[in-house]
């Protein structure tokens, strides 16, 4: 009886400690979600009566060419910047992993600080480096005798979306490189030397060993880096705008507009439930690609 009563009193402690996050939870995440897809089938500027018209707003969603930019945008830019960022991550934490101590953790810094920099920031730090005239990717390549070279990069249409991919790789690729090396920090040394006695190389043992016992990590980083990309709006707002002519319009930049310049409410809260059910399907194939056998060690 004593027994219960202990257990009964952690329990009570346990659900008094979450009731706090719960309450948060549904004030600021259920509530607002619940009130947009209300939203998402009404007409309202914001001021007066909520007036609801139905699946309208969905349907005007289908002839919205803006939109359908506007997402292809922000999947271009979440795929491209995502598949590079592990790339990239994958690669220099196999590389950190033979460094020495001291230089390793000098390049994990380094490489890392790009990622606590707000995305506003990284924006208007790039614009030093991409614009036509003063830019010093454009001086570099006058310097150079590359003069030819040089563009508008932010400008031009062709070379307006690789821009803005690089400038997301360059801030978020540190952070699957410092959770891809926490994982090839846990792989026994026993058997990478096992491995070399078996005449294997460097390139066999990354691709053969090492990879598949930090696909966990790679997966962790690879959904980051994808949400991350979808989620995109502050860095393209300081680095293009959304221009030229409209080009780099990402969808947070035309829900916002419809929302806060447009007053139209009800269609921004539609494509917000659109989004939501584009990350959703993305959770499912990143969950699909990476389902498969477990490897120990």
């Amino acid at each position: 009886m004593k027994k219960k009563s202990v257990e009964r009193r952690y329990v009570l402690i346990g659900v008094c400690f979450l009731l706090p996050a719960v309450a948060a939870y549904l004030v600021f995440m259920a509530y607002p979600l619940c009130r947009t897809a209300y939203l998402s089938f009404s007409s309202w500027s914001g001021f007066g009566e909520v007036v609801l018209n139905g699946v309208k707003n969905y349907q005007d969603l289908f002839a919205d060419k803006t939109f359908w930019s506007s997402l292809g945008n922000t999947l271009y830019f979440a795929v491209f910047s995502g598949i590079i960022s592990v790339v990239l991550g994958v690669l220099t934490a196999w590389l950190i992993l033979y460094m020495r101590k001291m230089e390793g953790q000098v390049f994990r810094t380094v490489l890392f600080a790009p990622n606590m920099i707000a995305p506003t920031i990284t924006g208007l730090l790039f614009l030093f480096v991409f614009t036509e005239d003063i830019g010093l990717l454009n001086n570099i390549l006058k310097a150079v005798g590359l003069e030819e070279w040089t563009t508008a990069w932010l400008a031009n249409m062709n070379t307006v979306k690789p821009t803005v991919v690089i400038v997301q790789t360059w801030r978020q690729f540190g952070l699957t490189m410092i959770l891809c090396f926490a994982g090839l920090q846990g792989i026994s040394n026993e058997l990478i030397e096992s491995a070399r006695l078996d005449g294997a190389g460097d390139g066999r043992i990354f691709t053969r060993i090492l990879l598949p016992l930090i696909k966990p990590q790679i997966e962790l980083a690879t959904m980051f880096t994808l949400l991350n990309g979808l989620k995109i709006y502050d860095s393209v707002v300081s680095l293009t705008g959304g221009g030229p002519s409209r080009q780099t319009v990402v969808l947070p930049m035309w829900i916002i507009e419809n929302a806060f310049t447009y007053s139209n409410f009800g269609y921004a809260s539609a494509m917000c439930i659109a989004f939501i059910i584009v990350v959703l399907i993305f959770n499912i194939v990143l969950r699909t690609v990476f389902r498969g056998e477990n490897y120990e060690y």
